[in-house]
This record gives C-alpha cells, structure tokens and sequence, in this order.
C-alpha cells in the first residue's frame, strides 16, 4: 500500500507542469457573453485574455487579438514627407482607427520608392499588397475595413518611424563611410537661381567631386522636388541619405565629410 502512495504522488507531480502549461483562452463575445476555450479566440473577441490551466494569468497583449491578427495577415506602412496637410491627415487617419503601422521615407530610397510605388507622389499606404497613392479617406477606410482593422482605436499603437534624413550637422558624429559612387551626388538647380547655384557646383568641382545636376525646368519636377524636400528652394544636394536644401559651404563641406569624401589637399 506505501508503494501504492509512492507511486501515485509520483504520477500527481508529474503531470503538474504538463497542467500548467495547457492555455486557457478568456474573452468576450459581440453579444457580450464570457466565453472560456483552450483555442484562440476569434478576430471579433474582445478584452482577451490567456490563463493557464494550472493557475496563473498570462498579460494581456498590448494590442487586441483582432488588430494583432489583421497586422499580422495585413502590415500597414505609410510613406511619407514633410508633405503637409495630407501626410498630417494619414497619419491621424491610422491613429483615429488604432491602426499599428510602419512609417517610411522615401528620401531614405528615393529610386526604389519610385519602383515600389510608380511616381513620386506621398502619402503612399500600403495595406498588405494594397497600394493607395494619396490621401482620400473613403479608399483608405474601405481597405482597413477588408483587412479587419477596427472603425475605432481600441488602444493607441505607436507606429514605427523610419529615421528622416537630416544635414550633415546634425548627423551623429563616427568614422567616415567610404566614398559612394558617383552617381548618387545630385544637385537640383534652375536656369534662373543664380550665385547660389554656381557657388554650389564650383564646390563640389572643388572636391573633385563627379555629380549629375538635375534641371528642374517642367511643372512635374517641380512638384516632384517639393513632394520630395517639402519646399522647392534650389539648389538642392541630394548626398546618399543627406538632402540639403539651398546654398550654405559649411552645410555642404560637412555633408560631405561625413559621406567620407577627402578634402583636396592644400595648395
């Protein structure tokens, strides 16, 4: 009989963790009833919680069961600039819905934002492989309807914000990268913008520098500038991740600096 026990006990303690570890889904319906299951809980539950069989409560998730499930089926990225009132209501739009998305900006990749999206328009919305170009509430609701994401923010997720590019003062300070290639050194001008302009590219012939300079002549370009820089001062230095806007020598010198260009040897 003590053998008995013995082995019992045994048997008790061993299946104590297997026990434990079995989940236990707790959520509320839409007509408002609890509901109790050891599966997942469907997209429309609410106030979802995990509990294990053996005691204990696992925290909820930051984000409901059903956004995690639409961001997870449908990942939300926004594109976008210092591009005024649209960019402003894209990104309240999101925010109103409660919608956890990715924010990017094309002047990080300016190239493959172009072959990615078809232009250089922004806002862009991508809604899994959904591509809205512009902001127009009515297109934007509907694909946030079909991907499952709530009419309403049930908590307020933080997107996550691409690093915007910056002058080269502002850069944090390291070792200089090696030089790009030549063809990403663009300098944006006009016919009429003067000294600034011919100071600018005496700069960069001054560094030995090779650079494609852009003419910005047709209504297009101009608005493509502007979409891109938030203004359409020239010129403009587009420098691998560096955009700077107008003519200052000290701004230029550092931006290149830092993208590892050596300054010509004194004379």
């Amino acid at each position: 009989m003590i053998r008995a026990a013995i082995l019992l006990s045994t048997a008790v303690v061993l299946s104590g963790p297997v026990l434990a570890a079995q989940k236990i889904y707790r959520w509320v319906d839409e007509k408002g009833n609890v509901e109790w299951r050891d599966t997942p809980p469907p997209v429309t539950a609410k106030k979802v919680e995990e509990r294990r069989a053996g005691g204990g409560t696992v925290p909820a998730p930051a984000l409901p069961y059903s956004v995690q499930q639409a961001a997870k089926n449908f990942p939300v990225t926004l594109w976008t600039t210092d591009c005024g009132d649209a960019c402003t209501k894209a990104r309240a739009h999101l925010a109103r819905r409660g919608v956890p998305y990715e924010e990017k900006d094309p002047r990080n990749d300016f190239e493959n934002f172009k072959k990615l999206t078809g232009s250089a328009e922004v806002p862009v919305l991508f809604v899994g492989s959904t591509r809205l170009k512009g902001y127009l509430e009515g297109d934007w609701d509907a694909a946030l309807d079909t991907a499952g994401y709530p009419k309403t923010a049930l908590v307020k997720p933080q997107p996550k914000v691409a690093p915007k590019p910056a002058p080269a003062a502002t850069e944090t300070p390291g070792a200089p990268a090696a030089p790009p290639q030549s063809s990403t050194v663009k300098l944006y001008t006009t016919a009429d913008c003067g000294l600034n302009c011919t100071d600018a590219k005496q700069l960069l012939a001054r560094r030995g520098i090779n650079f494609q300079e852009i003419a910005v002549e047709s209504p297009p370009q101009v608005e493509e500038l502007k979409k891109m820089t938030g203004d359409t001062i020239v010129p403009v230095l587009h420098l691998g991740q560096f955009w700077l806007r107008g003519y200052n020598p000290e701004d230029y010198e550092r931006a290149l600096d830092k993208a590892g260009y050596q300054r010509p040897a004194a004379q």
